[in-house]
């Protein structure tokens, strides 16, 4: 299995990705909190995806294995607070979760995150969503609180967590602090 940036040659793969995610979790899944059906078929047209790769505030990353996309992560810029950056979501499809895929993903793209220069990420989850919040916390994430925001004219209540991305001297000083 790679982790990698998507790129404009993957629509197809990402296209087929979302629908066979939303076609095994369904509406009501954990993570898929006021999708419908419509929206679905929206976010995974090859029209939306060739535009969301091609967003500058927009950062996307697949997990791929024998060239079939597994998982998907996306960054975006945060519109309330630009010294933030938000991991807008990470999916890995049904029968692939516990194998660390997710981990890749964040993995990557924190990478991509500390390389553009953010020093905070934040991500939003459902708040009944304790296998994500806890596989946040996991990774370093602080709950900060919970809101309401409306999602296709569903309003779903979700907890915003938040974690402070080391600088790679940082991480280094770690790495060898142990030693």
């Amino acid at each position: 299995m790679i982790t990698r940036p998507a790129g404009a040659d993957d629509v197809k793969k990402v296209n087929t990705f979302f629908l066979e995610a939303w076609k095994k979790a369904g509406p009501g899944a954990l993570g898929f909190a006021g999708a419908t059906d419509e929206s679905i078929q929206k976010i995974a047209s090859e029209e939306f995806l060739r535009v969301l790769l091609s967003d500058p505030a927009k950062w996307l990353f697949v997990a791929e294995e024998d060239h079939r996309i597994i998982g998907f992560a996306s960054l975006r810029e945060n519109e309330e607070d630009k010294e933030k950056i938000e991991l807008s979501g990470i999916i890995v499809l049904s029968g692939y979760e516990g194998k660390g895929i997710g981990t890749s993903l964040y993995q990557e793209a924190l990478r991509t995150a500390k390389d553009l220069g953010f020093r905070r990420m934040v991500v939003k989850t459902e708040t009944f969503n304790e296998r994500a919040i806890g596989f946040y916390k996991k990774l370093g994430f602080i709950e900060r609180g919970t809101k309401v925001e409306t999602i296709d004219g569903t309003n779903v209540s979700l907890v915003v967590l938040e974690a402070i991305l080391p600088t790679t001297a940082e991480v280094f000083q770690q790495a060898y602090s142990h030693s």
